[in-house]
């Protein structure tokens, strides 16, 4: 690709005319679907910054029809073997876009780094925690400390380090007491300003969790959840031990994995894999959404108790569920539709029902 062409790309980055999403697609269809040499070559040409990234639309999926009646197991009812096709793509365009967003990122000037601590005590039983930043990861986990601790992590650009110190004063407010926990980043350019925020609670607490970020990951561990809510328009989103009773988990661009009791989970994803494993001794219901990555569960951390019943449906990827004593309702499988409905022969019966519902486009589905 010609050094005119890439200019014009970045140029339109820092014009904030393009996303570097969208960058990074012109680079790759510029250099004939090597994005690997894209990336390369964005790093080399140099910037004055990037523009802000959008979220991707949300993907709709499509209904599938209603079970109608029961089948007999068909002839191969066996675990299937998963089509690769499409089941890398989320993964790889997530890849693409986050290398792309650092590399155009870290040409520019390095920004000045400023750290707040904040830390008191809870005194309700079910405490809010809202964390919203625009640019910037959000961590929350537990510890066995009786009070909380907010670590923020400012990084802000500017002429001189008193400017980028001024500017780091004002990227956010923090309200808490003893009833809660909330904070807040003003709205800002990306590459401007990044917010980083990593809190720290009691871990026999209960917690209503709202997390959202623009451009960063969120990672949550150990807490116990009457309410999650958690978004990121690009970055991953991981959710490790405690339990929830109802968790709700979007990524615009980025995979999703959830390790946890929860008894109502629903993640989607636009571009990138969902991980899933159920752990915990209730009733539960997964409903799993992905437009171009794959999903993929396993029942490993679940009982013999458990009775599992799933609904699985792609477009161009494949489905495999290795359950064992599996009774299917369908098993519908051509070239650019697979739905399949199954359910373990104790499901109507198990102490601990699991009810999966997975969707995605272009990626596969697996149930182990």
């Amino acid at each position: 690709m010609a050094q005119e062409e890439r200019l014009m790309i970045l140029q339109m980055v820092a014009d904030k005319k393009i996303t570097a999403s969208e960058a990074a697609e012109l680079l790759k269809a510029l250099d004939g679907g090597r994005p690997d040499d894209g990336v390369a070559r964005v790093a080399a040409a140099g910037t004055t910054g990037p523009g802000p990234v959008a979220e991707p639309a949300a993907v709709t999926q499509p209904q599938p029809p209603g079970p109608g009646a029961v089948l007999p197991p068909p002839a191969d009812a066996g675990p299937h073997r998963v089509t690769n096709f499409g089941g890398g793509l989320g993964s790889f365009i997530e890849d693409v876009v986050e290398r792309v967003t650092s590399a155009v990122a870290g040409v520019v000037e390095p920004p000045h780094e400023f750290t707040s601590v904040f830390s008191g005590k809870f005194a309700a039983s079910d405490i809010p925690l809202r964390i919203i930043t625009g640019n910037g990861r959000v961590e929350v986990r537990t510890w066995d400390q009786p009070g909380y601790q907010a670590l923020v992590l400012v990084k802000a650009r500017g002429n001189t380090e008193a400017e980028a110190r001024n500017r780091a004063r004002d990227a956010f407010t923090v309200k808490a007491n003893e009833q809660g926990f909330e904070l807040e980043a003003r709205r800002m350019e990306f590459g401007d300003l990044a917010v980083h925020v990593t809190l720290n609670v009691p871990i026999d607490r209960r917690y209503r969790v709202e997390a959202r970020t623009g451009n960063g990951h969120v990672d949550l561990e150990g807490l116990s959840l009457s309410d999650g809510r958690i978004h990121t328009g690009n970055g991953r989103v991981t959710c490790r031990g405690g339990q929830s009773d109802d968790l709700t988990i979007r990524s615009g661009n980025g995979s999703v994995e959830v390790e946890t009791d929860s008894a109502n989970l629903k993640a989607e994803t636009g571009n990138g894999s969902l991980d899933i494993t159920p752990t915990g001794a209730r009733p539960q219901s997964l409903r799993l959404s992905s437009g171009m990555g794959s999903v993929r569960i396993s029942s490993r951390r679940m009982g013999p108790g458990a009775g599992f019943k799933v609904e699985a449906h792609t477009g161009m990827g494949g489905v495999s569920v290795g359950l064992p004593d599996l009774l299917y309702d369908r098993d519908s499988r051509t070239l650019a539709n697979k739905h399949v409905i199954a359910r373990t022969a104790n499901f109507e019966q198990a102490a601990v029902p699991v009810t999966i519902v997975a969707h995605t486009g272009m990626g596969s589905v697996s149930v182990e």
